[in-house]
C-alpha cells in the first residue's frame, strides 16, 4: 500500500502568536496513530488575582496560641502544619480546601505539553493526519520513542490536544524554530499538564513509582524550603537524614534504573519540566506519578547520610535542583552543562526559560550562529548584567571543542572537572571590572592581581569512578609527605590543611546551620582513606554522605602547590608556571597562563580554569587574614542561597560587616534591604547611594578605588 503524501506545514500567523497543537484521535494501543494538526492563538495570561493573604494572617494567629516549641509551617500545597521542633511531630492544622487558597490559572488553548526525549533512532513509523474532511490523508514521520508515547498518552475515546515540540515546530524552517523555541517559557508554563514521558514500563519501574510513592506520601514541603513529616505519616521519622529507608534491594534497583533514564540527562526535559512543575507528571507505560511528589521523595533520599552509591547521590542531586528557584545564571550553568543536548547551541537556547530577563533580553536564538559566538553572547550578557566574572568557572583550557578566546566557556562539553563551592568570596563581594575588545585576537581586559604561581601539580588527576577516586587521594598524600614540613601557611598542621583542601573547607565551623563534619572528623576520615588499598572499593566508606561529596569535589582535578606554599586544586590541565589571579568579581582565584611562556611578565594569558586555594577564601588575599576573635560563616539566605556572616567566638556576637573593612557608610554608601531574586549574581549584597539613591550589587569597599592603596592591580 502506498504511503500517503507527506505532511504540508502552513506557516504561523505571528500577529496572532500562533502555535500549533495536536488533536490526538483515541484508539487502542496497537492502533496506528492519527491525529490533526490545528493552529491556535497562545493567549496572553489573565491577570493574577490579588494575593491572598488569609494564610499569612491565619499563620500568625496560630502562632500566637501554640506552646514555644511548635511553630506554623505552610506546606506547597496551601496546608498549614504545626511543627514540633524538638521531636519533628507535625499536624494538620487547616487544609487548603478549609481556607482560602489560591486557585492555579487556567489559560486558552488547554492543551498538555509533552516532555520526552528523542533519541538517536531514525523514523520508525508514519502517522496519519487529518488535514481536512474532504482532503486526503497526510503522513508524518515519528520516531520510536514518540510513537510509544502517543499510544499510551491517548483515550481509548476522546480527543486529546496536546503541544509536542518535534510534530508543532516545522524542524526544516530554521527561522520558525528559533522563533518558536524563544516562546517554549510561555508553552510550558501554560500548559495544562506538563507530561514527561519516562519511556515504556520496565526495569522495575512500576516497583520504583509504587516506592516513591510511598516515601513522597510520609513528607511534605513547606514554603519555607524544609521538608517535615506528614500529618498522617505512617513512618513519621522518614524526613530525616539519619532514617534510613526500609527499602529492600529490589526497591533500590528500581529506583536507580528509574533516574538512569535518558530523560534525567536531557537539557530540553530540565527545562520543560521546571517550567511546567505545578502540574507535571511523570510516566512510564500507562504508570505515572506526580512530579511533586516524585521530587519529594527523591529529595528525602538525596539527603540521607548514607546511600546506595554515590553515582545514585549524584543523579539525586540534578533532580534536587529541579526545582529549586531563584538560581542565578552561574548556578543553573552549572548543572545544565552536564546536559546533553543534540545541537551545542541549546546549551544557552534550552535554557532561556528559565534564566532571568536580563539574559534572555540579551539572547537572540539563531541556529545558523557559530556555536562559540553563541557563548560568547551568553559569556557577556552575563557579565555586564551582574558585573561579575564568575562563568569564568567553567573555563577549561584543556580539550577545547569550540574556536574563539580562552575566556568563553566551552559548555559543549558534557565531561568537565567538577565547579568549585559558591561559597568562597575569595574576592569578597566585588564587582568585575573589564572591558572586551572586538578585533584580533579577541580579548578581554580584567582588573585583579597576580597573588602567586602554581610550583607542582600531582602526576595524576582524580578519575570519574569513585572506587579509584580515594585511592588518588591517598597517592596525593604520599607523594605531599616527601615534600613538605609539618606546617601551613595559615598555622595549621599539613594532615587538616590538606584534607580540608580536598572538601574545599566544608565544615561544621563555617557553615554552623548544616550537617557538615567537624574538623577533627575529616581528619580521622583522611586516616581511613590513607587506609583503603586496591581491593577496598565494597568499603563501607564509600557509601557515606560525605565521601560522595567529597568524590564529586576532585572528580577531574589535581592537586598542586604554590610557590608560598599553599595547597589546591584545579582542572586536569593546570601546570608549574601557572598563574594564580584574583579577578575582582569572581568567587574563586582563576588560573592563567602567560599567552608566550617566554615572556613571563606579558599582559597576555590563556585562561586555564578555576582553583580552589584552602587559605584564599574570604577575601584573605587581598584584605589579609580575618582578625581573631573573628570568623567567617556561611548561613542561608530568603532563598537558601549561601550568605556571608562574621562570629565573634569570645562574644557571640554575629554581623554582616567585614571587620577588616571601615565602617559604614563609605563614601555615603549604606546596606540596602537584601532579598535574593532571580538574576542576583551568587555573591552579592544590596547597597545605596544615600545621596544619589544608586543601588549596587557590590560593596562599595570593595571597588579599585578602595582597594588601591593596598594592593597593586595589574
Amino acid at each position: 500500500m502506498n504511503r500517503p503524501p507527506t505532511y504540508q506545514y502552513q506557516p504561523l500567523k505571528g500577529s496572532i502568536e500562533e502555535i500549533r497543537l495536536v488533536h490526538l484521535l483515541p484508539g487502542n494501543l496497537a492502533d496506528p496513530i492519527s491525529f490533526r494538526i490545528e493552529h491556535a492563538p497562545l493567549s496572553l495570561p489573565p491577570t493574577p488575582p490579588p494575593k491572598d493573604n488569609h494564610n499569612v494572617e491565619l499563620a500568625e494567629h496560630l502562632q500566637g496560641i501554640l506552646p514555644l516549641a511548635w511553630s506554623i509551617q505552610e506546606t506547597d500545597a496551601g496546608d498549614l502544619i504545626a511543627f514540633n521542633v524538638t521531636n519533628g511531630e507535625t499536624r494538620l492544622l487547616a487544609s487548603k480546601s478549609e481556607h482560602h487558597g489560591q486557585q492555579l490559572p487556567e489559560y486558552e488553548p488547554k492543551y498538555d505539553a509533552l516532555s520526552y526525549t528523542w533519541g538517536t533512532a531514525a523514523v520508525s513509523e508514519f502517522a496519519e493526519i487529518q488535514v481536512h474532511p474532504e482532503q486526503p490523508i497526510q503522513a508524518l514521520g515519528i520516531r520510536p520513542n514518540l510513537a510509544s508515547a502517543l499510544r499510551h498518552l491517548r483515550l481509548p475515546a476522546g480527543i486529546r490536544v496536546l503541544w509536542i515540540d518535534a510534530i508543532c515546530i516545522n524542524q526544516d524552517d530554521m527561522e520558525e524554530r528559533s522563533e518558536q523555541v524563544q516562546r517554549m517559557a510561555d508553552i510550558y508554563s501554560r500548559a495544562h499538564q506538563v507530561v514527561a514521558w519516562l519511556g515504556n514500563e520496565g526495569d522495575g519501574s512500576q516497583q520504583a513509582f509504587a516506592t516513591l510513592r510511598h516515601v513522597g506520601n510520609q513528607l511534605r514541603s513547606t514554603t519555607s524550603g524544609r521538608t517535615i513529616a506528614a500529618p498522617d505519616a505512617t513512618e513519621p521519622r522518614l524526613w530525616r537524614n539519619d532514617t534510613p529507608p526500609s527499602f529492600s534491594e529490589s526497591d533500590w534497583q528500581a529506583i536507580t534504573a528509574l533516574v538512569e533514564r535518558q530523560w534525567f540527562y536531557r537539557l530540553w526535559c530540565w527545562q520543560e519540566i521546571k517550567l511546567g512543575s505545578r502540574t507535571g507528571r511523570l510516566q512510564c507505560g500507562q504508570d505515572s506519578i506526580p512530579w511533586a511528589k516524585f521530587w519529594l521523595a527523591i529529595t528525602c533520599l538525596h539527603a540521607k547520610d548514607t546511600t546506595i552509591s554515590r553515582q545514585f547521590r549524584e543523579r539525586c542531586r540534578h533532580i534536587v535542583f529541579l526545582r529549586y528557584e531563584g538560581e542565578s545564571m552561574s548556578n543553573i550553568l552549572d548543572i545544565a552543562r552536564s546536559k546533553g543536548c543534540a545541537d551545542p547551541r541549546d546549551k544557552i537556547y534550552g535554557l532561556l526559560g528559565i534564566t532571568p530577563e536580563y539574559f534572555k533580553s540579551e539572547i537572540v536564538v539563531n541556529y545558523l550562529r557559530p556555536v562559540g559566538d553563541v557563548y560568547k553572547d551568553a559569556f557577556l550578557a552575563h557579565s555586564r548584567a551582574t558585573q561579575r566574572l564568575d562563568l569564568l568557572k567553567h573555563c577549561d583550557l584543556s580539550g577545547r571543542s569550540i574556536g574563539g578566546p580562552s575566556w568563553v566557556p566551552d559548555w559543549s562539553k558534557t565531561e568537565f572537572a567538577s565547579p568549585i563551592l559558591s561559597e568562597q568570596w575569595a574576592t569578597g563581594i566585588s564587582r568585575a571590572w573589564f572591558t572586551y575588545r572586538d578585533e584580533e585576537p579577541e580579548m578581554l581586559e580584567v582588573v585583579g592581581t597576580l597573588y602567586s604561581t602554581v610550583k607542582t601539580v600531582s602526576s595524576s588527576a582524580a578519575p570519574k569512578q569513585e572506587e579509584e577516586t580515594l585511592l588518588v587521594v591517598k597517592d596525593w598524600y604520599q607523594q605531599l609527605a616527601l615534600d613538605l614540613g609539618t606546617t601551613y601557611p595559615g598555622g595549621e598542621d599539613i594532615k587538616t590543611a590538606f584534607i580540608l583542601t580536598l572538601c574545599m573547607n566544608r565544615t561544621n565551623l563555617r557553615h554552623p546551620d548544616v550537617h557538615f563534619w567537624p574538623v577533627l572528623e575529616w581528619t580521622y576520615y583522611l586516616d581511613e582513606i590513607l587506609q583503603l588499598g586496591p581491593e577496598s572499593s565494597n568499603d563501607p566508606i564509600y557509601l557515606e554522605r560525605e565521601t560522595a561529596n567529597l568524590i564529586q569535589k576532585i572528580r577531574g582535578r589535581r592537586f598542586f602547590m604554590t610557590e608560598d606554599g599553599h595547597f589546591g586544586t584545579a582542572p586536569a590541565g593546570v601546570e608549574a608556571g601557572d598563574a594564580i589571579c584574583l579577578l575582582l568579581g569572581t568567587n574563586a582565584p582563576i588560573l592563567l597562563r602567560p599567552r608566550t611562556p617566554e615572556s613571563p611578565d606579558t599582559s597576555l594569558y590563556q585562561v586555564v580554569g578555576e582553583c580552589y586555594i584552602y587559605g584564599l577564601s574570604d577575601a584573605a588575599g587581598l584584605l589579609g587574614p580575618i582578625p581573631g576573635p573573628w570568623h567567617p560563616i556561611i548561613t542561608g539566605d530568603n532563598l537558601g542561597r549561601a550568605r556571608q556572616w562574621f562570629f565573634n567566638l569570645a562574644t557571640g556576637e554575629r554581623t554582616i560587616d567585614d571587620p577588616r573593612l571601615a565602617p559604614l557608610p563609605h563614601d555615603n554608601w549604606d546596606r540596602a534591604l537584601y532579598e535574593r531574586q532571580l538574576g542576583d549574581p551568587t555573591i552579592f549584597e544590596r547597597f545605596v547611594n544615600l545621596g544619589t539613591g544608586e543601588m549596587a550589587n557590590h560593596d562599595p569597599r570593595m571597588s579599585v578605588e578602595a582597594l588601591e592603596g593596598r594592593y597593586e592591580y595589574s
